[in-house]
């Protein structure tokens, strides 16, 4: 947005964004931002009053100075590259230097952040969530249950152990190493 058409509403809005960096309260009042665009106003309630129903009926000062305000974060704040190419070349530099550096750690995980950052690779993984509403018995529990934590098909050991272990889910448990 350009500067406002009207040159004092404009005063008046660089005054507003000048005076929130003030030091004391009589700096920061709109009052006193308005006495610099309006020198010719009475200080005191009179310019409190006339700063106030400028602000309330004429929108763009106020979108003028959230302007101001946005540009100057703007500036201040660092440009960051996230950008894949980026990325990718700064861990291609990390791996090379891992190479170099006869680090073998270093190059593995280079080169698999890599292949994550390029989609080659992901961390996603499927939850399902068994089935229990099928089961007509303890037996067909435990194989839903083995089914679950990651047996394809529990072998015929895993299926006599269980019993003997206190049951399908003291058997998982024990399984996971959880006591």
């Amino acid at each position: 947005m350009p500067a406002l058409d009207n040159p004092r509403w404009e005063r008046f809005a660089l005054a507003l964004f000048a005076g929130l960096a003030g030091e004391t309260r009589m700096k920061r009042a709109q009052s006193t931002a308005y006495l610099i665009a309006y020198p010719n106003c009475k200080p005191g309630n009179s310019a409190e009053s006339a700063a106030s129903q400028l602000l309330r009926r004429i929108k763009p000062i106020t979108d003028r100075v959230r302007e101001l305000q946005a540009e100057q974060s703007a500036k201040i704040q660092k440009k960051i590259d996230l950008s894949k190419e980026r990325i990718g070349r700064r861990l291609d530099l990390a791996s090379t230097m891992a190479e170099q550096q006869g680090n073998p750690s270093g190059i593995v995980n280079s080169e698999l952040g890599i292949a994550k950052v390029f989609g080659h690779i992901t961390d996603k993984t499927e939850v399902t969530s068994a089935d229990f509403s099928q089961v007509k018995s303890m037996h067909d529990m435990g194989v839903k249950l083995l089914q679950s934590v990651g047996f394809a098909s529990p072998d015929d050991v895993s299926k006599q152990t269980m019993p003997l272990l206190g049951g399908p889910r003291r058997f998982v448990m024990l399984r996971r190493g959880l006591r």
